[in-house]
C-alpha cells in the first residue's frame, strides 16, 4: 500500500498548525471546570494517539479537566514553555528532561510513557550502512528541536564517531517527513515510531541503528510538568496522569478504534487515503511495544522505575557533559500513577498482537 502524496502532505502539513487542536468530548456527568494544556513532544502521528483518545472519550473531562493537546517541535522545545507556564503538561524526552533540569529547569516527570527509548539513525538499506563509523561522510536530516538531536553528541562520544566528518541536515518535521518519503534525505535522525511507518507505508528498506544498542540508555517519552505543580495543585496531577493512562491503556487494548478517534480528532487526517491510517496503525503500534517492561506490568502503566531514571541520568552527565544534574529522585515522582492496570492474560494478548503486527525487520 503506497502513500499518496497528496495523503501524505497532508499529515506532514499539522507542522503548520500551531495553535491548539480542538476535540469535542462526549457529555459526561461532571463539567469539565479546569483547563489544561497539553504539548505533544512532535507532529500528533499514531504514537501520541493515546492523548486524543483520552480527549475524546472523557477521561479528561470526568475528572473535571478541560485539556487542549499542541503539536509540538521536539522535545527540547517543551522544556522551556512548560517550565514558563505556557504549558501545565508536556510530554518529552526523559534524558532530554534531566538534561534541561541540569541547566536550571525546573521539571518533573510524572509518568512514563515509553520505558524504552526508540531514538536511532536511519538509513536507506541500499546504503548498507550497519556500523556507526560509516555515517562519516553522510549527511544526517534532524528536527533539532528534537531528542534524537539533543542526544546526537552522546551517540558520537558512545561510537567514537568523528562528527566533523558529518554533515547535519537541519529540517523541520513536516520537511524531514516529506524527504524521507520521497528519498530525498538517505539518512534520518528520529524516533522509531515517529518515522518507520512513513518508510514501511512507501515499502522503502531501511536499517537502524538505535542509541540505547550503542550504551546511551534512558528511559524516552515522560509527561512532565513544574514541579511547584506538584506541590501545589497535586489533585490536578493526579486526574491529569489518571486520565492520561487511561487512554494509553485503551490503545493498548482497541488499537483499531483507537486510530478511528485519532483520524476522527484530526480534520487534516479526515478523507485521506487508506495509507495514511496505516502510518499511524505503524506508529500506535511501535509505541505500544515501548511499553513491554516489568516495571509497567508490577506496577501499573506510567511507572518509571528508579533504576532506569538513574541510568537515564548517568547518561545525561556521561555523554552530554551535564554536571549538575540532580539526583534521580528529584527528577520524577511515581505519586500519581499505579491506577491503571493490565491483566496478565491483557499482557500476553497485546504483546502477540504487536508481534504480529509489526514487521519483523526494520525493512
Amino acid at each position: 500500500m503506497t502513500l499518496h502524496r497528496r495523503s501524505f502532505l497532508k499529515l506532514a502539513g499539522i507542522a503548520g498548525t500551531s495553535s491548539a487542536i480542538g476535540i469535542s468530548a462526549p457529555a459526561i456527568a461532571r463539567a469539565a471546570t479546569t483547563p489544561i494544556k497539553l504539548t505533544l513532544p512532535w507532529l500528533p502521528l499514531g504514537t501520541y494517539s493515546f492523548t486524543f483518545v483520552a480527549k475524546k472519550l472523557g477521561y479528561w473531562q470526568k475528572r473535571g479537566l478541560d485539556v487542549t493537546i499542541d503539536r509540538g517541535f521536539g522535545s527540547t522545545k517543551v522544556c522551556v514553555p512548560v517550565d514558563q507556564g505556557q504549558y501545565d503538561f508536556g510530554l518529552l524526552d526523559m534524558a532530554v528532561q534531566a538534561g534541561c533540569v541540569g541547566r536550571g529547569l525546573d521539571l518533573v516527570a510524572i509518568a512514563g510513557i515509553w520505558p524504552r527509548s526508540p531514538i536511532g539513525i536511519f538509513s536507506l538499506k541500499e546504503l548498507n550502512i550497519t556500523h556507526p563509523k560509516q555515517l562519516e561522510g553522510q549527511s544526517i536530516g534532524f528536527e533539532v528541536g528534537g531528542g534524537e538531536y539533543a542526544l546526537w553528541p552522546a551517540f558520537v562520544k558512545a561510537t567514537g564517531i568523528d562528527a566533523s566528518k558529518v554533515n547535519i541536515v537541519s529540517m523541520d518535521a513536516a520537511s524531514l517527513m516529506r524527504a524521507a518519503a520521497a528519498k530525498q534525505i538517505k539518512v534520518v535522525g528520529n524516533f522509531f515510531g515517529s518515522i518507520a511507518p512513513t518508510y514501511w507505508a512507501n515499502h522503502i528498506p531501511i536499517n537502524a541503528m538505535f542509541y540505547a544498542d550503542y550504551g546511551v540508555k534512558s528511559c524516552s517519552i515522560v509527561a512532565a510538568c513544574k514541579r511547584e505543580t506538584v506541590a501545589q495543585r497535586p489533585q490536578v496531577c493526579k486526574d491529569f496522569v489518571a486520565g492520561l493512562l487511561e487512554g494509553l491503556k485503551y490503545v493498548y487494548l482497541n488499537p483499531e478504534k483507537a486510530i478511528d478517534i485519532h483520524i476522527d480528532s484530526l480534520k487534516e487526517f479526515q478523507g485521506g487515503a487508506p495509507a495514511t491510517r496505516e502510518v499511524l496503525f505503524y506508529g500506535q503500534e511501535v509505541g505500544t511495544s515501548l511499553g513491554f517492561v516489568d516495571a509497567f506490568k508490577q506496577h501499573g502503566l506510567g511507572y518509571i522505575d528508579p533504576a532506569l531514571a538513574s541510568v537515564t541520568r548517568q547518561s545525561v552527565i556521561t555523554y552530554m557533559g551535564i554536571k549538575d544534574v540532580p539526583p534521580p529522585s528529584q527528577l520524577y515522582t511515581d505519586q500519581f500513577v499505579g491506577s491503571v492496570t493490565l491483566t496478565p492474560q491483557q499482557w500476553t494478548t497485546v504483546e502477540a498482537r504487536v508481534k504480529k503486527e509489526l514487521p519483523s525487520t526494520v525493512g
